[in-house]
């Protein structure tokens, strides 16, 4: 007895020495700037397995931690993780220890405290838009992670107004196209990969390399002067915090492929989607490098691969950040057609059906170098972008005139796009009050199609048909080749004078800055026509048997470059030089009412030399704009604003749409016009928006724009009945209202785990309007081009009056380094104009669209896993023409339902 009594004391005295050599930490956590509690931010001892996470109030309580000296981080998906080192828990007490995230690098005794905030993140990039004197609107990647986007093009679709153009790959903001629209990578220019185009297409950039996107609406005046619709600034990833290793692999496939009993590609065209081809350089021999029969393969499941990596290296005084990154993904796609083409009596010209094969490919390579010391960083930003498209088309049916019965048409491209971007930036704090901010770029693109086969046939069987014969270019091979390339650079000086209020920091900042780009542009193309001279029924799927060498010695067919025996290349060559000065002054009248007026001088020489089968010349103009600007905000409250803007801009014609050059796509036929003159454009918004939390936010926005002189695609009244492009009138405008909304739904918070159910939604409407004026396309292009629009006023093209987008969002973390967030995404977009009715004919609108996406996220400790389903809802996507008597479906396919499961694991 007395041994078990001595046993229970000597147990009890040892339990009671264990607890007393522990001790506690609580506390709370704010963001740095606006003083909320953050809700769900982990604060954790490094080393162990003992953290928790942050309640309603952003307080925090960590029970038994060991005695001694500790390092307490804290971690926030708005934030760099913030280490506060040498911290001493003492047995059996209570040490306070607060975060506050977002703040300046700071040294206090024996604790060393780290904070910077990751552009990345929503809260981040919100807190950024609501102290920025200009209107913005920004989407990171940590939004884009969530939300299952690939690439930048569906990123910037996702931002209120913004809807990507149906059929191209061009967006469309706030009602204007491609032609209104720039984009940037970094503050500085891109090129366009695409002849056909002004912008990159933006497809091209993978969230892999995108840390965020700025999308600003209005004018400034450090921004090009040509455009009216947006500035599209891509901003790459930079690395920092600790050092890391990322591999990736996913699969995937569509479900359209499911369909295929087969699946084709054209001759020549690898998996890789680094193909070229030549043409042969005489008649002589039948001797092109690829056949004519589209070859079956197999298809695989889609596959991606991505490597990435950063790691610092630490000097004495300063450090080098390294950043890299490479990808591969392809994807094949199948799909049935649908193609038609009415008169305005309701007399069909055209009617296919039949089926298309596509596969792309897509590989990235990045290189981000950022070295830093004292008070400068320097930038040195390099990046490959490839891309390749191979795609067959075929359709069998009734094309009037020219095959009515039984008429076959097979086309066969591969497009292949390179773009490399080398860019060196600076940012040098010179002293207390002058900053130098400073880029140049050289920017590369090679835009190639090597071989494009088409073949018209018809009468005879399903098997066996005959050429078509009344135009040698219906069954012809094309070859096209562009290079061009762009240096462009910035520089701008702040300064910055007088006490601030508040958070303000300054009274006011004057920026003087210097912009110019130069670029080159040449273009060449050559087609081969067959033209028939001793036909016969052939084989549809061995078109080889007919065109060969054997053919074209016995006389079955010749060759023919425009109407000559001999290769003659239609080529342009474009310059584009533009030098811009501006000035700015930012003044904060008081703690609320900030004001920002600018000003842009631009000078832009353009120049167009052409040789082509319709004509040979060279034109250029030279114009000096004058663009001012203007920003007013006015803090309503902490957390409300009220902002308005206005800017003055331009829009150049493109050099494709001043070459008098018959420009071969794989779905229409456009001649340029050397008539076009630039337009000039009138923009203004008026915003409310307030922030209840740090990551939420309700706005409402009126926007207007006025365009004198608008430039538009539309049909020629000639018998070829080609697309060209015109001034088509005085003026067009735009007008509407932009809804958004950012809300937490729910947090939970207990123990060492967080739940959060939270939604993003935004909705635009827009009102359209433009004149439409023939007798003015005829006089200003002296009777080159004639149009025969049957109204005088129309709806801007690619302009939808309802665009929305809502997403829902829950996450789940825990033990701080665990996550899984599921994401359910909607998009629609109203139907829109895609071609202006001309003649008898009625407008040509794609109709509305839905789409709906499904993913989930999850992050388990160094492992991550992600599984996607895109175009849950695969509708219809159809184009109908709107006849006076009856509507006409004449476009139509699906995009197939979009599988994708994903895993990745960080050294």
């Amino acid at each position: 007895m007395i041994k078990q009594v001595i046993l229970v004391l000597l147990l009890s005295i040892s339990s009671i020495s264990v607890f007393a050599q522990k001790g506690s930490a609580k506390g709370n956590v704010k963001d740095g700037k606006t003083g909320e509690a953050l809700i769900g931010a982990s604060v954790y001892v490094d080393g162990t397995t003992i953290g928790t996470v942050t309640d309603f109030d952003g307080n925090y309580a960590l029970p038994n931690i060991p005695a001694g000296v500790v390092t307490l981080k804290c971690s926030f998906i708005s934030y760099e993780t913030l280490s506060k080192e040498n911290i001493s828990v003492n047995e059996g007490n209570s040490v306070s220890v607060d975060f506050v995230l977002g703040s300046s690098t700071v040294e206090l005794n024996d604790v060393k405290v780290f904070a910077k905030a990751k552009r990345e993140s929503e809260v981040v990039l919100l807190l950024d838009q609501k102290k920025s004197a200009v209107i913005k609107q920004s989407i990171g990647a940590q939004e884009l992670a969530n939300q299952g986007v690939s690439d930048a093009a569906a990123a910037a679709a996702k931002i209120t107004g913004i809807s990507k153009q149906e059929g191209t790959n061009g967006l469309n903001v706030r009602g204007l196209g491609d032609r209104y629209n720039s984009t940037t990578l970094n503050g500085l220019p891109l090129p366009s990969n695409d002849s056909q185009f002004k912008n990159i297409d933006l497809k091209l950039f993978s969230t892999d390399i995108i840390e965020f996107v700025d999308v600003q609406k209005v004018s400034m005046s450090n921004l090009s002067g040509d455009f009216a619709g947006a500035n599209i600034n891509i901003v790459s990833k930079k690395h920092s915090g600790e050092n890391f290793f990322k591999v990736g692999v996913k699969t995937g496939l569509n479900s359209s492929t499911l369909d295929a009993d087969k699946f084709y590609m054209s001759d020549g065209p690898n998996l890789a989607g680094f193909y070229n081809s030549d043409y042969p350089t005489d008649f002589s021999n039948y001797k092109f490098e690829n056949k004519w029969n589209p070859q079956e393969k197999t298809i695989y499941p889609n596959l991606g691969l991505a490597l990435s990596g950063g790691k610092t290296f630490n000097f004495e005084n300063s450090k080098l950040n390294v950043f890299g990154t490479l990808s591969f993904d392809n994807e094949y796609y199948y799909g049935e057609l649908a193609e038609r083409k009415i008169n305005g009596s309701n007399d069909l010209r055209k009617d296919l059906t039949g089926e298309e094969y596509q596969y792309d490919t897509q590989t990235t390579g990045m290189i981000n170098l950022n070295y830093n010391w004292s008070n400068s960083n320097i930038y040195l930003n390099s990046m490959f972008l490839n891309t390749s498209e191979d795609w067959i088309g075929s359709g069998t049916g009734y094309i009037k005139d020219l095959a009515e019965e039984g008429a076959l048409v097979r086309k066969m491209e591969y497009e292949k796009n390179t773009v490399l971007v080398n860019q060196l930036l600076g940012d040098h704090k010179l002293n207390s009050k002058t900053d130098i901010h400073w880029g140049v770029t050289y920017n590369n693109v090679n835009n190639v199609v090597p071989d494009r086969r088409y073949i018209t046939m018809e009468n005879g069987t399903d098997t066996e048909k005959e050429f078509a014969t009344n135009d040698p270019a219906n069954n012809s091979r094309y070859y096209h080749d562009l290079v061009e390339d762009e240096i462009a650079g910035n520089f701008n000086l702040d300064y910055i004078f007088g006490e601030g209020f508040e958070d303000a920091g300054y009274k006011g900042k004057l920026s003087v800055g210097y912009s110019g780009k130069f670029k080159t542009r040449s273009f060449e193309a050559v087609q081969f026509n067959h033209k028939i001279l001793n036909n016969r029924l052939t084989n549809v799927d061995d078109i080889d048997s007919y065109f060969n060498n054997e053919g074209l010695q016995n006389k079955l067919f010749d060759l023919r470059v425009r109407s000559s025996h001999f290769i003659v290349f239609d080529t342009y060559d474009g310059k584009q030089t533009i030098n811009a000065g501006f000035a700015s002054l930012e003044y904060n009248f008081t703690a609320r009412l900030l004001l920002l007026l600018g000003v842009r001088l631009e000078n832009v020489y353009q120049q167009i030399e052409y040789n082509t089968a319709l004509g040979s010349d060279k034109n250029d103009f030279t114009e000096l704009n004058v663009l001012p600007d203007l920003s007013l905000r006015y803090a309503l409250t902490d957390k409300s604003n009220l902002r308005f803007a206005a800017g003055v801009t331009y829009t150049l014609p493109q050099f494709k749409e001043t070459a008098l050059f018959s420009f071969q796509d794989k779905d229409e036929e456009s001649l340029g016009n050397p008539y076009l003159t630039p337009s000039k454009n009138y923009n203004g918004e008026l915003k409310w928006e307030v922030y209840p939390k740090p990551n939420e936010l309700f706005s409402a926005a009126v926007f207007g724009k006025y365009i004198v002189d608008p430039i538009n695609k539309f049909v020629m009244a000639s018998a070829s009945n080609d697309f060209t492009y015109a001034n088509t009138g005085d003026w067009a405008y735009v007008y509407g209202v932009e809804l958004e909304a950012k809300k937490d739904i729910f947090t939970i918070s207990s123990g060492n785990s967080a739940k959060k159910l939270y939604t993003t939604a935004n909705l635009t409407l827009m009102k359209t309007e433009q004149t439409l004026d023939s007798e003015k396309i005829n006089e200003q292009s002296q009777g080159l081009v004639n149009a025969n629009f049957n109204k005088d006023k129309e709806e801007l093209q690619g302009a939808a009056p309802l665009i929305a987008n809502a997403n829902l969002s829950y996450k789940y973390s825990w033990n701080t380094v665990n996550s899984i967030t599921s994401t359910i995404s909607y998009n629609y977009v109203s139907d829109r104009l895609n071609l202006i009715g001309y003649a008898s004919l009625g407008n040509q609108v794609d109709k509305e669209i839905h789409n709906l996406d499904f993913v989930v996220k999850s992050k388990l400790k160094k492992f991550g896993v992600s599984l996607s389903v895109k175009n849950i809802l695969n509708q219809n996507i159809d184009r109908i023409q709107e006849n006076e008597t009856q509507n006409w479906l004449v476009k139509h396919h699906k995009k197939g339902v979009k599988f994708s499961l994903g895993v990745n694991y960080t050294f």
